[in-house]
């Protein structure tokens, strides 16, 4: 196993350095002995973020990689962070949840051939979220409102940390046809609607400093994902995924501990 890890870089240059050099700085083992590249995607900066990356890559030259894309998107840095990766799996990380114990769990899952796709659920049994009351409610509503009862998915959070193989990422990758921050859930959907392997762990979280955008502002752009989310599933048929050996209601999606 060689792994990667990716972080979108946005407007981070105040925080990326400390995080990052904590981040390596704390790793399990059973991380670090696998782990062969971070790759820093910064996308669209306007504060100095992109020098920042270089500067934490003359720190850990064996290990970092930058690249930069000229527009500010979530969706397009995660993207290109997948395409560019070298590893044989990778994780998705945050610049303000840059979290070890979610790469750990992660590598056993692969490494017991439990799932080829993982995701960080805000919203599984066990996580600990600590985020303001309207947070975790929008959460709530956006996974069972929208992706529930309108598409039909059966699991319990799309957004935030993810692991996947890297062939798996990059054929996702190809067959998406959305973009920006509606791109993560596209591809946890793709993979569940082509019969992809997912499991969910749990994650503890907790809000470090304010979001950039508001809820007010995030709704109307809910109601469009929608939309776009149908039409990327439209063009695949549901196929069954093989029964998996963890428990779980559903043999599509495993709640893992």
């Amino acid at each position: 196993m060689k792994y990667s890890v990716i972080v979108p870089a946005h407007n981070e240059a105040l925080n990326l350095e400390a995080g990052i050099t904590r981040f390596i700085r704390t790793l399990p083992g059973a991380v670090a002995e696998v782990l062969t590249e971070i790759v820093i995607v910064e996308n669209g900066s306007t504060d100095g973020t992109l020098d920042v990356c270089y500067q934490v890559q003359r720190a850990f030259p064996n290990l970092i990689r930058v690249c930069t894309i000229p527009r500010g998107s979530y969706g397009e840095a995660i993207k290109n962070g997948m395409l560019e990766s070298q590893g044989t799996h990778l994780s998705i990380l945050e610049c303000d949840f840059l979290d070890p114990r979610f790469v750990a769990a992660s590598i056993a899952i692969f490494r017991e051939n439990r799932a080829q796709f993982v995701v960080g659920s805000k919203r599984h049994p066990l996580s600990v979220d600590r985020r303001p009351l309207k947070r975790r409610v929008l959460t709530a509503l956006y996974n069972f409102v929208f992706l529930r009862l309108c598409i039909g998915y059966p699991g319990t959070d799309t957004h935030g940390l993810k692991s996947v193989e890297t062939a798996l990422a990059k054929k996702l990758c190809e067959v998406a046809i959305t973009t920006d921050e509606v791109f993560q859930t596209e591809m946890v959907l793709l993979a569940w609607r082509l019969g992809i392997r997912i499991e969910e762990v749990p994650l503890r979280i907790e809000e470090i400093r304010c979001p950039t955008v508001t809820v007010l502002r995030r709704v109307p752009k809910v109601l469009n994902t929608v939309q776009a989310l149908r039409r990327s599933l439209k063009r695949f048929p549901k196929i069954s995924p093989p029964q998996s050996k963890s428990r779980s209601d559903s043999p599509a999606i495993v709640s893992g501990r």
